[in-house]
């Protein structure tokens, strides 16, 4: 009884200690530029629809680079990120595909584990304007623990995710605090 309940316990502590490396060592970056300049009678502010963005850590350093290609869509353009679109478009009917972007999604996580904790200030190109030092509303979520669950909606990804904010007012051309 007592060896059998040691190795349940075993089992359960390396499943949970590969969800806690996982999320360490993987994450999903999604973000958002809010401009104030694109509110609505029903909306305070609209989402950027063109432009470029950099985010940096608290040094000024840049630790990514992506452009907006429509409401809400980001696209990160650094290397390990920018591959994965080409296998995205034909990933749900080609086997192939699927794998590749099985690989590139690997690598486009870890790589976006390895900053994401670090950014402080985004840099923004409106396209009509440049808005330097933009503050980044950060928010990381750990669900890393419930990975393993076989219900939808409960378990999926062990990585970390992050959501990035970042308000802007592209007339004014300047940055605003979070949440305005």
């Amino acid at each position: 009884m007592r060896k059998a309940l040691l190795i349940v316990l075993s089992f359960a502590a390396a499943v949970l200690g590969w969800g806690w490396w996982q999320a360490q060592t993987h994450a999903d970056v999604h973000v958002a530029v809010n401009d104030l300049a694109l509110k609505t009678p029903n909306l305070r502010w609209g989402a950027l629809r063109s432009g470029t963005l950099v985010l940096h850590d608290a040094g000024g350093q840049a630790l990514a680079h992506a452009y907006v290609t429509g409401e809400h869509l980001i696209k990160f353009s650094d290397a390990p990120a920018s591959a994965c679109d080409r296998y995205e478009r034909q990933a749900s009917f080609d086997a192939a595909a699927r794998e590749g972007w099985g690989r590139c999604y690997a690598a486009r996580s870890a790589w976006q584990a390895g900053w994401a904790g670090k950014v402080a200030f985004a840099s923004v190109d409106t396209g009509r304007c440049t808005i330097g030092k933009a503050p980044v509303q950060a928010r990381r979520y750990d669900d890393w623990w419930l990975w393993w669950v076989p219900l939808p909606h409960v378990g999926g990804s062990a990585s970390a995710s992050y959501a990035f904010e970042i308000f802007i007012d592209s007339a004014a051309c300047t940055a605003l605090s979070p949440g305005p």
